[in-house]
């Protein structure tokens, strides 16, 4: 006995009485790992090893946890005195080592990990900063996730983008060609993460691995601190994390890793079939011998029934008889099925089952789970569950983002941080708060069509709604109650504009919700529903608050970018387990989610063939697919399969992996259940053909022990719309009002025979009338393409139309300079000071959008801030973005800091760290900024008193030209942007040869400009 309480089987026993020495646990599902892996760490404490001496590596945060607290419980003494076993991630792992070593290779103490949302954020500005041949940029969004997807799998095999450059073939190989443009990108990446002082999870890894690697003495010195080293979930690790373990925990090293080949379900993210399959020969003995394998067998969570379907599952991955999963406890379990016509008499049947088995079985809502392998098929069974008032947490961050209390706020972030986004901002006025109607936005369409035919120059053409409902007094033919509601939605949206500006992501949301009385809606819902959307709500917020940010404030771009893709199904979020609520409510998540949870009662919707097992969209094919890692290059490249140059032969071998994993995550799925698991399907899910039941679902049906809860084999014809559930008892049209209004379409004088008042109908009817003729025709022709430029773009044109055509209308290429990596650093470092941050010594930093071509060629420019009268002084607003609309053209730049030097008074100042320039057209920066904080663009209004500098940070002292923006001086102002800003909307762009020439970066292609230098200017 380890400790009071436990008695363990002979298996768990062997395990925790082995010696010190290399093993590997093959731990099937439910056999009680976790306790097996704290009583073997307990023991050897209890045999001499120090808590200290000891350390744990699992996958999840939340598996780190639950092992860190059994722990605790299971050496509570030594606990209390603060003596604990380390348990860690294997990023985490990795992550310690770097912020203890890494200075050996380059790496600063401090590091800030960056997640997926801002790996696609940082991906996407190295699209316009990195030559290209070969890739289709019109699909920016599709391109960064190819480069996502292959520098997970470069830096899982250790690997940096140079090693595909090194390895590519001669010819005119296309797939090769994008593959090194994908190269390149990575390698822009990897220069912006430099600078900006971060790292990606893969880089943690590939770091670490290099610092042991390169110097053994530290691999030495970390082994030396253990004498103990337990890997949970080892199934779930990708080649370079094995090869970080080995390269410190060699020769015989006590390491045990516990795991199960056939919960490997994250090979589509890196994961190696390879790692547990070869842990013994890849950790072997002191001697030299493979490492031994104990099993864990005896499953302690479910009955013979639910393991007997689990069993048939993993026989389908094997060739030859595995050892079963044994139930500890053989009866008291149940396995059901049933295949529907369509999806929602499917999910109809689900919450009828889940409502009986609450309220005549006594289940706890929480004690009842809801898998599903795709996020896309959650929506019915949710809408199903609502109507029979089932409480339920959406855990699948994916699938939360679709329920109506987030989605609303969803919505408003959208509107707040792309104004443009007319889907969001339609949800949001013909939504419950504002109740609009399509009628009513009938006038503010009008109004934008009468300033496209009349050209208005200050018509904003890029965002016709909105800007119609910010000019709501000029809108015509409203009604009183449609004005006054816009009204209202117009004030809501300047007021969070506002908030947004200097507040957290975290506060937005709260501020939104609020906004909306979204908490009074929730308390005014039934119980049930209340709960569910105040459980939604909450996860919402916590997901927000979890989102960290590369520095400063979050970005609001950044997160609904990282919104975007969890609504992907195969986000990579969806990796760490979910994080169910403590409420008493019923859980819907995916399968992916759900590793490592469990549940009494299990529901698995949409078990039919191309959903589950799924089908895959176009396979892990790196001779057709450029986002592939070739199989040569990988770690385990020796135990992958061939791929034929043939096609079929190819895809026949990759769809037979893609199966395979499949069917792992069929596994995982059917062994969270401990009391009852039920497996559904349906011919219909809005398909043009009918499915027909999975292997899965098949599987389940042949059992002898099966209960056949409902089986339809007819599909009859495709379904019609949901049907529509019952409503209330409307004391006005006792079979309601769908009906009634059914009945007045088949039968137009039939509503005038129920009314008390004819002639008040005729008149409404007759209103109703001229409503409709009113409407305007639908436009023939689709309005012009909105101009918009950066403030830096209007510099640009200024100084030579040519070279602004190049870098605003149809890009080029830019190459990135010395000078410009100045200068970013520059206006970084000057970022962090007003911000109160210190950045880190001798770190580039970057992250600018319009960084500063004037490189500091003489005093050091930070430092020369520091001793400028700016650096003491307080701005109100650092790097604040403006957004002006002017002569049909938007405007968009940043300042970088804004003071107030007295009461009514601004001074905005730019940041210049080089010299003073010559050039007449710079002025134009300061002009743009002038004109948009006149016109309100900044927080608090427009200014009484407005005053515009230039501080060129290459002098010392700092040279300074200040203008004050007279009313005279602003009028001229607005002339000059007016001008710009219509020239920025033409068709004609000639060259303007000048100093400038000598650092254009497309002067090769430019004749004038070309010839212009030539002549030795």
């Amino acid at each position: 006995m380890i400790w009071s309480g436990f008695e363990p089987t002979d298996e768990q026993a062997q395990i925790i009485a082995h010696p010190l020495a290399p093993l590997r646990v093959a731990a099937g599902a439910g056999t009680g790992k976790t306790t097996t892996i704290v009583a073997r760490l307990a023991a050897a404490v209890a045999e001499g090893v120090e808590p200290e001496e000891a350390i744990g590596i699992t996958f999840t945060n939340k598996a780190a946890e639950e092992l860190a607290d059994r722990l605790r419980g299971a050496l509570a003494p030594l606990a209390s005195e603060g003596r604990e076993v380390e348990v860690t991630t294997y990023h985490g792992f990795a992550l310690r080592l770097l912020a203890e070593f890494g200075a050996s290779v380059g790496v600063e103490r401090a590091l800030d990990v960056i997640g997926p949302g801002y790996v696609r954020q940082l991906l996407h500005e190295s699209l316009v900063t990195v030559p290209v041949h070969h890739l289709d940029l019109t699909a920016a969004a599709r391109r960064v996730d190819e480069a996502a997807a292959l520098g997970t799998q470069l830096a899982g095999n250790l690997l940096e983008p140079e090693a595909l450059a090194a390895a590519a073939p001669g010819g005119d190989d296309e797939v090769w060609a994008t593959r090194l443009d994908l190269a390149r990108l990575l390698a822009g990446f990897r220069e912006m993460k430099r600078h900006l002082g971060v790292v990606d999870y893969g880089d943690l890894i590939l770091l670490a691995h290099r610092l042991v690697t390169t110097h053994p003495h530290l691999a030495t010195r970390i082994r030396d601190r253990y004498r103990l080293v337990l890997l949970d979930e080892y199934q779930d690790t990708d080649p370079a994390q094995r090869e970080l373990l080995r390269a410190i925990f060699v020769d015989g090293f006590p390491i045990t890793a516990v795991g199960d080949t056939d919960q490997t379900i994250y090979e589509w993210r890196g994961a190696s079939l390879e790692n547990f399959a070869g842990f013994s020969r890849h950790f072997a003995t002191a001697d030299g011998q493979p490492a031994p394998t104990l099993p864990l067998t005896l499953n302690r969570r479910s009955g013979r029934r639910i393991l007997g379907l689990a069993n048939d599952v993993r026989d389908l991955l094997h060739s030859s008889p595995q050892p079963p999963l044994r139930p500890a406890r053989p009866e008291g379990d149940e396995l059901a099925c049933g295949w529907f016509r369509t999806a929602w008499d499917e999910a109809t049947w689900i919450a009828g089952e889940i409502r009986r088995l609450h309220d005549e079985e006594g289940v706890a809502w929480r004690d009842i789970g809801v898998l599903f392998r795709k996020n896309r098929y959650m929506a019915l069974v949710r809408d199903a569950l609502h109507q029979a008032e089932v409480p339920l947490e959406v855990a699948s961050l994916g699938g939360l983002l679709t329920v109506p209390e987030v989605a609303d706020v969803h919505a408003w972030l959208r509107v707040l941080g792309s104004p443009e986004d007319s889907a969001a901002l339609m949800r949001i006025l013909l939504g419950a708060r504002y109740r609009l109607g399509l009628g009513d936005l009938v006038p503010l369409a009008a109004w934008v069509r009468r300033r496209t035919a009349t050209n208005d120059p200050d018509a904003e053409l890029g965002y016709p709604l909105l800007e119609a409902i910010d000019r709501l007094d000029e809108v015509a033919d409203l009604t009183g109650v449609a004005r006054q509601r816009l009204a209202g939605f117009r004030d809501t949206y300047r007021r969070l504009l506002a908030t947004a500006q200097g507040t957290t992501l975290v506060e937005l949301i709260r501020h939104i919700v609020d906004a909306i009385d979204g908490w009074a809606e929730v308390e005014a819902m039934p119980p049930a529903a209340g709960l569910s959307a105040r459980l939604n709500l909450y996860r919402f917020l916590d997901l927000a608050e979890d989102w960290s940010p590369l520095g400063g404030r979050p970005s609001l771009q950044a997160f609904l970018g990282y919104l975007t893709l969890l609504q992907e199904d195969d986000a990579a979020q969806e990796l760490d387990t979910a994080r169910v609520g403590g409420q008493d409510a019923v859980s819907l998540l995916t399968v992916h989610r759900a590793k490592g949870l469990e549940w009494d009662v299990v529901f698995m919707p949409a078990v039919a063939q191309g959903i589950f097992p799924s089908t895959s969209r176009g396979f892990d094919d790196p001779v057709s697919g450029a986002k592939w890692l070739p199989y040569e290059l990988r770690l385990d490249a020796a135990h992958l399969p061939r791929l034929d140059e043939d096609k079929k032969a190819r895809q026949d071998v990759l769809r037979a992996r893609h199966l395979a994993q499949e069917r792992r995550t069929a596994y995982v799925a059917v062994t969270r259940a401990r009391r009852l698991l039920v497996l559904t399907g349906a011919a219909w899910y809005e398909t043009k053909k009918p499915r027909a039941p999975s292997e899965l679902l098949e599987l389940a049906r042949s059992r002898p022990d099966v209960r056949v809860a409902a089986w339809v084999d007819d599909p009859g014809d495709a379904p019609g719309d949901r049907p529509v559930p019952a409503a209330v008892p409307d004391p006005h049209f006792p079979a309601g009002w769908r009906n009634a209004l059914r009945t007045a379409i088949a039968d137009p004088t039939w509503a005038t025979t129920q009314t008390e008042d004819a002639a008040a109908m005729e008149q409404d009817r007759t209103q109703l009338r001229l409503l409709l003729e009113g409407m305007p025709e639908p436009l023939e022709a689709a309005l012009p393409r909105h101009a918009a430029t950066s403030v830096t773009g209007l510099v640009t044109l200024a100084s030579c139309p040519q070279r602004f055509y190049w870098s605003e209308v149809e890009r080029l290429p830019r190459r990135a300079t010395p000078a410009l990596r100045r200068g970013t650093e520059v206006h970084r470092r000057i970022e962090l000071h007003h911000r109160g941050v210190s950045a880190f010594e001798d770190m580039e930093l970057g992250g600018r959008t319009e960084p500063d071509e004037s490189a500091a060629t003489g005093a050091d420019a930070f430092s020369s801030f520091q001793r400028s009268r700016f650096a003491a002084a307080d701005p109100i607003l650092v790097e604040t973005p403006i957004d002006l609309a002017i002569a049909g053209t938007r405007i968009r730049g940043r300042i970088d800091a804004v003071f107030r030097p007295e009461p009514d008074t601004l001074e905005i100042v730019d940041y210049k760290s080089g010299g003073p320039s010559s050039d007449p057209n710079t002025l134009v920066q300061l002009q743009a900024y002038a004109v948009a904080a006149a016109e309100g663009a900044l927080a608090g209004g427009a200014p009484g008193r407005l005053r515009v500098t230039f501080a060129y940070l290459g002098e010392d002292p700092v040279a300074e030209v200040s203008i004050e923006a007279t009313d005279e001086w602003l009028a001229d102002a607005r002339d000059v942007i007016r001008a710009l800003a219509e020239a920025a909307r033409g068709d004609d762009f000639p060259a303007t040869p000048s100093a400038a020439c000598h650092r254009c970066d497309f002067s090769m292609f430019c004749a004038a400009g070309t010839a212009w230098l030539a002549a030795d200017h």
